[in-house]
């Protein structure tokens, strides 16, 4: 329970500087997603899901018994559910 309520407040702390870094990317990659038909919510969803299982296998290793998801492909990105609500960051 401690290490998820970490990992949502590293996750929170992170997001402030993920989310302004994927609308920049985002607005760079605006023809590649489009000729795909991927919104910018599911581009920013794919970015918070991807870094959710890089903290988990990384610095909360230890905490977690299994890894959890696993990684998101580019490719798969066009079926993403997961989107960032507005107040995720806080």
């Amino acid at each position: 329970m401690a290490a998820g309520l970490a990992l949502l407040y590293v996750r929170g702390v992170l997001l402030w500087v993920v989310i302004p870094l994927g609308v920049v990317v985002g607005i760079f990659m605006s023809p590649w997603l489009f000729a795909r038909h991927i919104t910018y919510g599911q581009f920013l969803g794919w970015i918070d899901v991807n870094m959710i299982v890089a903290l988990r296998r990384s610095i909360f290793r230890p905490f977690f018994v299994t890894p959890g998801q696993s990684w998101i492909r580019p490719r798969d990105m066009a079926g993403v559910k997961h989107r960032i609500g507005l107040l995720d960051p806080y």
